[in-house]
């Protein structure tokens, strides 16, 4: 039987068209020069998504057994901290570029009246609040993504405020995976539970796939990509 860090680092591996298809979908979203209202209600759908993130992930804290080890405790608490931090940091990316304080509360209503794809609902979708064999992977593939998203972003935008600020945010990003494969070579050590998490994951994918292509637009090369890497 495969090793739980060898299933986990299959799973990175196959994890990589994805996030290069997700990037060629940013780079040509912003090479299409999106006016400054599109730009601010892109920002806004991800403003939101981080406050989701740290919700569910507070929740999936709030609901863990009091004998979870506690470094997984303190691992997932600064996640919730850091999408805290994200959520202020693109907020003042909004602000930066309209030059006025942005209505938070008006924001995420409009959000939610007219909602854009959103990687965190995989959270709810995928009952990872209560399955920790769901969580770890949707950290690995869904945060693994968001770091090469963000990373991407932060090559693609000049304004130096705007591009350190998603640079930082694509490091924090990349940590919140490493936690998802950590926790995925602890639960992935028989073979029913790598059946699992790869019936998980691959789900997954094509979710995130589906959602980089309506956030931003469909890279024909990537298209092609995750078509050749996955049979789509």
């Amino acid at each position: 039987m495969t090793t739980s860090k060898e299933f986990v680092a299959k799973i990175v591996a196959e994890n990589e068209a994805l996030f290069e298809a997700s990037k060629m979908n940013v780079k040509a979203y912003f090479e299409s020069n999106p006016s400054q209202e599109a730009l601010v209600e892109h920002f806004i759908g991800r403003m939101v998504n981080e406050r989701m993130n740290m919700v569910e992930i507070a929740q999936t804290i709030a609901n863990l057994p009091a004998d979870t080890d506690p470094l997984e405790l303190q691992l997932l608490s600064k996640q919730a901290h850091d999408e805290a931090v994200h959520f202020r940091m693109v907020k003042e990316v909004i602000e930066h570029i309209t030059g006025e304080e942005l209505d938070v509360a008006a924001a995420i209503a409009a959000e939610e009246a007219k909602p854009t794809a959103k990687g965190a609902g995989l959270l709810a979708k995928y009952e990872a609040e209560t399955d920790e064999a769901a969580l770890a992977a949707y950290q690995l593939v869904a945060e693994g993504r968001a770091e090469a998203v963000w990373d991407q972003m932060a090559e693609c935008i000049e304004d130096e405020f705007i591009s350190t600020s998603y640079a930082k945010i694509a490091r924090d990003e990349g940590f919140h995976a490493n936690i998802g494969g950590w926790k995925l070579e602890k639960l992935a050590q028989d073979e029913a539970t790598q059946q699992r998490v790869e019936a998980l994951v691959v789900k997954m994918r094509r979710d995130l796939y589906d959602i980089s292509c309506r956030n931003t637009t469909t890279a024909a090369a990537g298209r092609q990509l995750v078509a050749d890497a996955y049979g789509w």
